[in-house]
């Protein structure tokens, strides 16, 4: 597995790339990649971006004290990956919500064509009652580098004026 992050490739925003090869276990018996192969990916190239963030996975609960779910994904196959191609995965946030993180990711093959595409949601939960919380500001610092678009985090209601 190999880990680089790429400079901007929008103003505001980086790619964070990780490559992997398609491994026996990905494929089916024709040697094309299982559908739910892209998950594993996926999964990886999210946990080397906050790793690269400086928020690996095995430290953050902790130091932020929440959870982040997955609670949707979203993929979209366009070309056959098959055993052992080298898959280049990458990954950034689409958007950040005030508890969601939408992550977008591409898999490409070598030569450069799509093999899917998508994205994952996350949800900032408190890790005592499961509830959704705003995505703390040291993530959101991490993340800004390799972020596309931020929501406005909407006001407090004032005093008065709805609960």
């Amino acid at each position: 597995m190999q880990n680089e992050s790429t400079g901007p490739t929008s103003i505001t925003a980086r790619r964070h790339h990780v490559q992997d090869y398609v491994r026996w276990s990905d494929v089916d018996v024709s040697g094309i990649i299982r559908w739910g192969t892209y998950v594993r990916f996926v999964e990886m190239a999210e946990t080397e971006l906050f790793r690269a963030a400086g928020f690996p996975y095995a430290t953050l609960w902790d130091r932020l004290d929440i959870w982040l779910p997955r609670v949707q994904f979203h993929l979209d196959y366009r070309n056959p990956a098959r055993l052992d191609e080298l898959l280049d995965i990458e990954i950034w946030v689409g958007r950040i919500g005030r508890s969601s993180i939408r992550l977008e990711f591409l898999l490409k093959k070598p030569g450069g064509d799509l093999a899917a595409e998508g994205y994952l949601v996350i949800v900032s939960i408190d890790r005592n009652n499961a509830r959704s919380v705003d995505v703390p500001k040291p993530l959101l610092d991490a993340l800004a580098p390799y972020t596309t678009s931020t929501s406005p985090r909407p006001s407090p209601p004032k005093g008065g004026e709805g609960a």
